[in-house]
């Protein structure tokens, strides 16, 4: 099995270690090296093949000349939001980060989005990039993380649950995600649906 090597660079040693013990129950994920935010890192960086960079708002807006200099960073870097004021995704819009996470999401959440960020590189890694979705198969990603059924989808959209079903297929495909909550992650991260449109759905 392929590992992923995770270096963390966070100023806080709670949180350091409270998100290795996270990420220690990942399969096929290995914290290689932890960092605090004031901390020599980027030698480490120059020196060492890096799968995944977590690093703090502050941190990062500390070292951007770095980002600077080794733009293809920026691809495997995610950004841990510390302020409820925070965007993720307009740090991510600016930044060109692929992913953030926020200190006060639960074990299940932060899982997901790092499980989301492996299943997506594994996915490239096969030579199979992701096609873009066409308007039809975004829509449909939206309805899908608002939570609604097949037969639901199709009603709203006046198709059959036939041909939701084979969008939903042409979807996973497409960008190699199965899950709901995968798909779910997915329509946050690049725009499709905003985090509080999820959190106020109705659970079903």
């Amino acid at each position: 099995m392929r590992f992923s090597g995770f270096i963390l660079v966070l100023d806080s040693y709670i949180v350091r270690k409270g998100l290795i013990s996270v990420l220690n129950r990942i399969q096929g994920v290995r914290v290689l090296k932890e960092f605090n935010a004031a901390d020599p890192f980027q030698a480490y960086l120059e020196n060492h093949p890096v799968d995944f960079l977590i690093i703090s708002q502050s941190a990062f807006r500390q070292r951007a000349a770095l980002f600077i200099s080794k733009p293809e960073l920026l691809e495997k870097t995610v950004l841990l939001e510390e302020s409820p004021a925070d965007d993720p995704l307009k740090a991510k819009h600016v930044h060109g980060i692929p992913a953030s996470i926020h200190l006060m999401e639960n074990k299940e959440a932060l899982t997901a989005k790092i499980q989301s960020l492996l299943d997506h590189r594994d996915f490239k890694a096969s030579g199979n990039e992701p096609q873009g979705l066409s308007p039809r198969e975004t829509t449909i990603v939206r309805l899908v993380s608002l939570g609604l059924t097949n037969r639901q989808i199709a009603e709203k959209l006046f198709l059959s649950a036939h041909t939701v079903m084979t969008h939903r297929k042409n979807i996973s495909s497409k960008l190699g995600i199965k899950s709901v909550s995968g798909l779910t992650i997915y329509a946050i991260v690049n725009n499709i649906i905003t985090l509080d449109e999820v959190s106020s759905f109705p659970a079903k």
